[in-house]
């Protein structure tokens, strides 16, 4: 009979790992996690100090009951661990009323019956002067927006992990992972040189380096190159979560989005239509960041919040793992059975990490899952 190095072992330590791996030990499984770096690291999706939080979603009515189950396991942790991991702040929605931006989330906040305001232009102008709009814009307010702090949320649910018994590898690289009749083999090198380990399951939460790891995937995963920037507000008390929020604003031909100055940093700002090149391989993205490449960003600051500094930017790489659709990766793909996939965030995963990584807890431990995974299931391109 082979041994067992554990029940479960969690691969990847970011975003859905960390929150993963804490969901494992809650159920009371005998759990590993691996991280190749250390927990809350810049070389991956998760970093970069804040991400924002969302129920009414742009991306689709099918991801509310996972923003919100995600929101109740946010609130969990942070009693768990004593430590502010979310301030709902509130935010702004703003483009033309038949633009691409604000028809799909008026269709979700309709759907599910959630809590905002419209406003006008007049009334965007007067409430939000540091946005400067078209005449025919017009805006949303959401009060369940909010600013998560991304490398203090994965640290906490490793934290919490820990505390339920769960075991940490921390520099311990995976080389390849392969289902078999007696469990999941795993190869990794670390500090103790290279290891061949055992597990009854392993739940894939290896983002950018999924791919690699399992090549027969029917699912297209590609990962691009993106781009982490702060802007200087020489006024920060104006700037801040409250006075300011999250906001999101079609304009001059892009979606615009970001965050408020929050514990020292900037406004951070992103443009979602930037050019995003292919990242081949995933552990050599910089993290340095040409001028060149956040150039775009300052142009639309100055036309759009020009009180800001475009000219004081603080830039980082940082990369996305996207599928076909964008949707999420989420469950036991045919091609591997003992493996679990969390991946293929697409761009707009930290937010509901907490919810993915319950889900993916539950389908390892063969519980039904709070939430329905049809839309994101790893089979769904065949």
């Amino acid at each position: 009979m082979t041994t067992l190095d554990a029940d479960l072992a969690v691969l990847g330590l970011g975003a859905a790992g960390s929150s993963t791996l804490w969901r494992c030990a809650t159920r009371g499984a005998d759990v590993i996690g691996f991280e190749q770096h250390t927990p809350g690291h810049p070389h991956g999706s998760s970093h970069g100090h804040s991400r924002l939080f969302r129920t009414a979603l742009v991306e689709g009515p099918q991801y509310v009951a996972l923003a919100q189950h995600a929101l109740r396991l946010w609130r969990e942790l942070e009693q768990t661990d004593g430590t502010e991991l979310l301030s709902l702040c509130g935010g702004i929605f703003l483009g033309p009323a038949d633009g691409r931006l604000l028809p799909p989330i008026l269709e979700t906040i309709e759907a599910h019956d959630l809590p905002h305001e419209r406003l006008t232009t007049a009334q965007i102008r007067s409430a939000y002067p540091q946005h400067t709009i078209e005449d025919a814009t017009v805006g949303i307010r959401d009060p369940g927006t909010g600013v998560l702090r991304s490398e203090a949320g994965i640290r906490a649910a490793v934290r919490a992990a820990v505390g339920l018994g769960a075991r940490v590898r921390t520099g311990e690289r995976i080389l390849a992972v392969q289902p078999g009749d007696r469990g999941v083999e795993v190869r990794s090198t670390g500090p103790e040189g290279e290891r061949t380990w055992r597990f009854g399951r392993v739940i894939m939460a290896t983002g950018a380096w999924t791919a690699g790891l399992l090549p027969g995937l029917s699912i297209p995963m590609q990962v691009r190159r993106t781009l982490l920037t702060w802007f200087g507000a020489p006024d920060a008390e104006q700037f801040g979560p409250g006075s300011f929020g999250v906001f999101l604003h079609e304009a001059d031909g892009y979606l615009a989005w970001g965050a408020p100055a929050l514990e020292g940093y900037g406004v951070k700002v992103g443009l979602h239509d930037l050019p995003a090149p292919a990242v081949a391989d995933p552990g050599r993205n910089p993290l340095e960041v040409d001028p060149a490449e956040w150039a775009e960003v300052a142009a639309w600051v100055s036309r759009r919040l020009p009180t800001l500094d475009s000219a004081d930017v603080r830039a980082e790489g940082c990369m996305y793992t996207h599928t076909p659709d964008e949707a999420f990766s989420i469950g036991i793909p045919r091609a591997y059975p003992g493996v679990v996939l969390a991946a293929a965030c697409s761009g707009h995963g930290f937010k509901h990490a907490t919810a993915v990584g319950d889900v993916a807890a539950a389908l390892a431990v063969d519980d039904e899952p709070p939430v329905d995974l049809t839309p994101f299931s790893p089979d769904r391109f065949g």
